[in-house]
This record gives C-alpha cells, structure tokens and sequence, in this order.
C-alpha cells in the first residue's frame, strides 16, 4: 500500500509537454482488435503504478470485442526519473503550491485543454446491441486503457461474455496537468485536477480533505458531462441507460458528475473516493437528484482517502434525502487494494441499475461457467484473494 506521493515518486514518470489542444470526446467507432493483438491491447504490468483498484487480469479474454479509440501520439515526449522522497517539507510545500495557485489564477488559464482525449472503449456486439453505457474514470497519474486493463477481464469471468455484449464502457482520459503538492518538482501526471495539499501522502493525514483546483474540476465537470450527453444521444435521450463510476480521485469526478449533471443518471459507482466539498457547495442539486442510485465502496484500513472521511461525506449525502444509497466498507482493505469485494459490488451495482440482461435457462453466467465471489455477512469475501498488484 502506497499513499499518493509515493505512488508518483515511484512508478510515475514526469511528462515534459505542454496542455496543447487535444481532440474532444468522440463516438466514432474505433478499430477492432482480435486475436493474437488481444496482449497488446491489454498489457499484463509487473506492478501497480497508479492509486486506483485493480482486479486480477483472468483469462477467458480471447474472444472480447475491444476496440480501441487513441490519442494522437504528442511529437515530443521526455521520460525523466521521478525523486525518491519529495525534498521539502510539508508546510514548505503548502506555501509553494498557493503561491503556484495564486500565480497561476492571476495569470488566467490553467484549467486544461480544449477537450479530453480520446477514450478506451469496449463496444458492445453491434450496434442493434447496445442497450447501456458506463462511463469509468481513471484514478491520480493513471489513465482510460490502464483502468481498462483491470476491469474488463475480471468483468468477463464474473459476468460471462454474453453479458458485455450489450454494455458499451467508455474509459475516459485525464489531461496531463503540472501537480503542485508535491514542491520544487512539480511533476506532470494525468489528472483530473491539481492538489494543493499532499494530506493523505506525507503529512499522514487521510482524514483531512485535500484543497484542490476547483477550477480544473469545473473545466473536468463539463467535459464529462458532454460525455455523459453524447452517450445518452446515442440510446435515443435516455439518461437512464447511462451510469458512470470512478476510483479514487476518479471517483470523486464520478460523484461530482453524476450529482451535477440536469438529467438523472441510471447510477454511480464510487471506490475510493468521496463528495468534494467544491460539490457539496453547489448543493441544492437539479430535482429529484435523491433518487440516484450511488454504490459506493472503500476499505476501512485506507491511508490515502480514509474511510472515516468518505463515510462522513455519504452521512451529509443521507441528511440531504439520498436514501437509496449503498455502501460497503471492506475489513482490512487499504487504498485501492485489489480485493473480489470490489468486483461483487461492481457487478451487484450493475444489476441494480437494470444494467444486466437477465440469464435465460441453462445460460451460464459467467465464463467458464464459474460464479463470482459471495460476500459473507460480516463482508469479508469468499474465494481466492488476488495475489498479484497490477495497473488500472
């Protein structure tokens, strides 16, 4: 278990380039992608480089339809070695990155580019198939095709096949943004905002929630939200058949989107995140906004968003009259752990949502004819824990 700083200082790399335009969310179908370039599309990583869940890479993928939309490859790109430990301390750090607030908003801009990149999309069957869409959002330094990679072969061994052939499940992508909490380094990172605070890193203070650029979650609020307008066109206006989840600082964008948007979404899936207090403040939301169907998830034993501020942030969400709220904390679980309960309420949210086609006689429910892990009345799971750490 890592907390947010070292995730960056270890695995991440810096990304010198600059917030240059880049292209807008888009729903043109992409290239296919079979067979033997099935291992390309979906790496197998050594290591976890990036704060967000993972769930075990299963096989059983030979035969997925995964299309693939990418970005334009920027013309130069730097690699540079991230530092061991930041080298500042915290308060030093704090008075450095208001200084780069304050500077930064003096000088205009800084929100982000003209639009998102391109996403990764898993397409259903055809498209007379596709009956719903889920929007997933990447954690802190990860991006759309890493989530991707976690998600979409577990789905398949606990789902089956035939269940994703009619879901559509976009994986968007953060701009690389300059990260301020973090002192002289300033480091670039796919994010969906920037941090001023480094509370659940190396000030131990998970508890506390960090101050964020309210600015460039405005900018990603919108962004997201035409995502949300493009998929919706695409099932004839029906928001209802449209969800959108997220892990951690993704899943916080999730909430914010899903609590936001002028139409009620068919459900949100939140792991490891919370409700900005930048989102809370915009509070009374659109009407009839308390039927929204939120699934949330975390695990008690997290170090970088603890369960203690998540579960205040759902409370204020219940006094608000969000009474059909379902949350789960996991016993021992650290930020984003890989872990089947997350899976199990994944895949339980779907159902929820009207999301999965119901079985019919003698179908088998998931791929080689195996069920999902149950979840035991005190919530610990039944089944194999995942034993290896790869990238979402």
């Amino acid at each position: 278990q890592f907390s947010r700083s070292q995730f960056a200082a270890r695995f991440s790399p810096v990304f010198a380039m600059e917030d240059d335009d880049s292209p807008s969310y888009k729903t043109k179908r992409p290239a296919p992608v079979h067979g033997d370039e099935l291992s390309k599309a979906l790496p197998t990583p050594e290591v976890d480089d990036c704060p967000t869940p993972m769930l075990a890479a299963i096989t059983g993928l030979e035969k997925l339809r995964i299309r693939e939309e990418m970005a334009q490859t920027p013309a130069s790109v730097t690699l540079e070695p991230m530092p061991e430990e930041p080298s500042t301390a915290g308060a030093a750090k704090r008075r450095r990155a208001r200084k780069s607030r304050a500077g930064r908003r003096a000088g205009g801009g800084g929100a982000g580019p003209k639009g998102l990149q391109a996403p990764f999309v898993l397409q259903p069957r055809t498209p007379q198939a596709h009956a719903r869409t889920v929007i997933m959002l990447h954690g802190f330094t990860s991006t759309g095709k890493q989530l991707a990679s976690g998600w979409l072969p577990a789905l398949a061994k606990a789902l089956g096949r035939r269940t994703l052939d009619t879901l559509k499940l976009v994986f968007l992508n953060a701009p690389i943004r300059t990260v301020s909490c973090y002192g002289d380094e300033r480091p670039r990172h796919p994010a969906w905002h920037d941090y001023f605070t480094d509370h659940g890193g190396d000030e131990g203070r998970p508890d506390l929630e960090e101050e964020i650029d309210e600015e460039q979650v405005a900018w990603a609020r919108e962004r997201i939200h035409a995502a949300i307008d493009a998929e919706a066109a695409a099932l004839g206006g029906d928001y209802s058949r449209v969800a959108i989840g997220g892990a951690s600082q993704g899943c916080c964008m999730a909430l914010d989107a899903a609590l936001t948007h002028r139409e009620l979404l068919g459900g949100v899936f939140a792991s490891f995140g919370h409700v900005y207090e930048c989102t809370a403040r915009l509070a009374p939301y659109p009407d009839g906004r308390d039927a929204l169907l939120i699934s949330a998830f975390h695990g008690a034993a997290d170090e970088c968003i603890a369960a203690s501020l998540a579960l205040r942030k759902y409370a204020d969400l219940v006094d608000l009259g969000f009474h059909r709220l379902t949350l789960r904390v996991a016993p021992s679980l650290g930020h984003c752990e890989p872990s089947d309960a997350e899976l199990v309420a994944f895949a339980d949210a779907l159902g929820g949502w009207g999301f999965l086609p119901k079985p019919g006689r003698g179908e088998a429910t998931a791929a080689n004819d195996e069920a999902p892990a149950e979840a035991r009345p005190d919530g610990r799971v039944e089944g194999r824990r995942t034993a290896r750490r790869l990238i979402v």
